[in-house]
């Protein structure tokens, strides 16, 4: 959320005039028709953004006009999405039957196992609009398990007042649940409580590699395992004037060895090729630990992660692109290339202990941007 007086930020989506004149269309007739309004433009604002950041997702469409409530299937998952105002403050005013419904396993409430809530601010005057935060329906119901007596019912629009605290800031968080976790299906509900539903952190296991393996997430997401560290991979290839991504990283990493940045032999990398906006860029992620790891893999705690990004075509330089790489609880590293750099890449290198998860978010100055499931080190973990 922003205040009047802080500008509007790069992640604010701008509103077509389609979307206002269907927005007011589909409120002419509502009981309440300024909430209907905000949540009709929240819903098409979700869908507009959802086809152009992944286009290949699985879309269906369901409205409740009855309850004036708008539902987006998305991937066999349903998103229940709210439009709220500036003027909300720190709160959000979330219908009664959405966080209490009678019969949580009905068809008109589809699988609360698989509904998220999705809040956006709509900033009418200037025609914009901001996805403050979304949650996974039954973990918000669990947070509010010891608050739902205390909190304020508005007997009037029959709402509950919920802190936006509550709900996770990231919306490329939202896409990467879309894009790979799988809905629980109807036949598994009789095994599925509240209690027992949660959405784990989504994570890229670089352990696996000193296994020759990648795990799902990385496989769904076109990672590729780099062979086994080769010094002198590259000369063959550069003897035959070819360009590879083995002989591409034992460059930078030669670079990095001058920079007094160590990458010891047995360390792993993989690559991943992705498109942000009209960039075509290539990230590399060489892991590893104190001692082999691929025959003491507890033999110490920490390990290192080094990230790369560069472009995926010959001389080209990945200017403007911003990388963060963030921890828990800050920001470790954040870095741009800008044109007077010498640099051909963006680098960044962090150490942890087993425990320790690192996000990485790719942007570019229009505000597109790329966040990543964290990297992880679990190397026995299957």
């Amino acid at each position: 959320m922003i205040s009047e007086l802080e500008t509007i930020p790069i992640e604010a989506i701008a509103l077509s005039p389609q979307i206002m004149q269907q927005a007011i269309a589909i409120s002419q007739n509502a009981d309440n028709q300024w909430q209907t309004y905000l949540d009709a433009i929240a819903y098409l604002t979700i869908c507009e953004w959802l086809h152009e950041r992944s286009p290949n997702l699985d879309f269906g469409e369901i409205t409740n006009r009855k309850a004036n409530l708008h539902y987006l299937e998305v991937n066999g998952f349903t998103l229940y999405v709210l439009g709220t105002t500036p003027a909300s403050g720190y709160m959000v005013e979330i219908p009664a039957d959405i966080l209490q419904p009678q019969n949580p396993m009905s068809e008109n409430n589809h699988n609360l196992s698989n509904t998220f809530i999705v809040i956006v601010e709509i900033y009418e005057e200037i025609e914009q609009a901001l996805i403050l935060g979304f949650s996974h329906h039954l973990q918000l119901v669990k947070h509010l398990a010891d608050l739902i007596v205390d909190l304020k019912r508005d007997r009037l629009e029959n709402t509950y007042p919920v802190p936006l605290s509550l709900f996770d800031d990231e919306p490329e968080q939202l896409l990467l649940y879309l894009q790979n976790l799988e809905p629980i299906k109807a036949l598994q509900l009789a095994n599925v409580t509240e209690s027992s539903v949660n959405i784990t952190e989504l994570i890229l296991n670089t352990g696996l590699w000193f296994q020759e393996q990648l795990d799902e997430i990385a496989q769904n997401l076109a990672w590729h395992l780099l062979p086994a560290w080769q010094p002198n991979y590259g000369l063959g290839m550069r003897s035959l004037g070819l360009r590879s991504s083995e002989m591409e990283l034992e460059t930078i990493i030669d670079e990095l060895t001058r920079l007094n940045v160590k990458v010891p032999p047995y360390a792993k990398a993989a690559y991943q090729d992705f498109q942000l906006g009209d960039r075509h860029l290539r990230l590399y992620a060489t892991v590893w630990a104190d001692g082999n790891c691929s025959t003491n893999l507890e033999a110490n705690p920490e390990w290192s992660l080094l990230l790369v990004l560069g472009c995926q075509a010959i001389g080209d330089v990945p200017y403007d692109v911003r990388m963060r790489v963030c921890d828990q609880q800050k920001v470790l590293i954040d870095r741009q290339l800008n044109e007077s750099s010498q640099d051909l890449y963006l680098y960044g290198c962090v150490t942890g202990d087993r425990t320790e998860t690192f996000s990485v978010s790719i942007s570019l100055p229009s505000g597109v941007m790329l966040t990543l499931p964290a990297f992880a080190f679990h190397p026995n973990v299957l």
